[in-house]
């Protein structure tokens, strides 16, 4: 009995994997998969940076971007890419030294750059899937006002060190032409001056003395773009 067991079990093993192929199996022509193998990819792309200004509502604020993007397979779904993007912002400045509404002498255009390197992951590898790609990565690098002298209330950017992660789709048709979409969050450190923290007599500080002289800034990033691939 348990002989005969043993081997209905072995037949029927044998008739599923025989069959299973038959019912998930595409035919070349049918599958929802497509390989892509360029080496390199331009984009050019533009969107909206969204601006996080911060505890003392002094940093930049959302605003239009425009940048380039430059990918470098590296192997299977692992891809080197480098962004520059120039921000079309503008942020608040502050005269610590002055009580009421008076204090915010307005807002300002600010040139504002993004600039990073990272690794990006094709999350179906080698092959699109109806022409559409999911990625995600994380990467490093900098935001800069450009050299923009420090306002009356001595706050700027300068030049700090940024992350930033997200995620993506590509819609991969074929060719040499693919579209791209980017979420990411671009994440720097702002420093507020000793002056937001002094109360002059009868005048209260920017910030509270308890609080923070630096602070992580995340900023949502929306990007669409257009790329053009080599090496397929």
């Amino acid at each position: 009995m348990k002989r005969t067991c043993a081997v209905l079990s072995l037949a029927a093993v044998a008739a599923v994997a025989t069959v299973a192929p038959a019912q998930v199996g595409y035919p070349p022509t049918a599958s929802p998969y497509q390989d892509f193998s360029n080496k390199q990819e331009f984009t050019i792309y533009s969107g909206w940076f969204t601006g996080a200004t911060g505890r003392a509502g002094v940093a930049p604020q959302g605003g239009p971007l425009l940048g380039v993007r430059y990918g470098l397979k590296l192997g299977g779904p692992v891809e080197m890419d480098a962004h520059v993007a120039r921000v079309f912002t503008q942020r608040d400045v502050v005269s610590p030294g002055v009580l009421g509404p008076a204090r915010n002498l307005g807002a300002f255009s600010l040139p504002l750059y993004l600039a990073d390197v990272g690794l990006t992951f094709n999350m179906t590898g080698a092959k699109s899937w109806h022409h559409l790609v999911p990625t995600f990565g994380f990467g490093g690098g900098v935001v800069s006002d450009a050299g923009t002298a420090k306002d009356i209330g001595g706050f700027h950017i300068g030049t700090a060190f940024a992350i930033t992660f997200g995620a993506g789709l590509r819609y991969v048709p074929g060719g040499h032409w693919s579209l791209r979409a980017e979420l990411s969050d671009d994440m720097y450190q702002a420093q507020y001056p000793n002056s937001y923290f002094t109360a002059s007599p009868g005048v209260k500080s920017v910030l509270p003395a308890s609080s923070a002289q630096n602070q992580w800034l995340h900023n949502g990033v929306l990007a669409l773009g257009i790329s053009y691939l080599i090496g397929r």
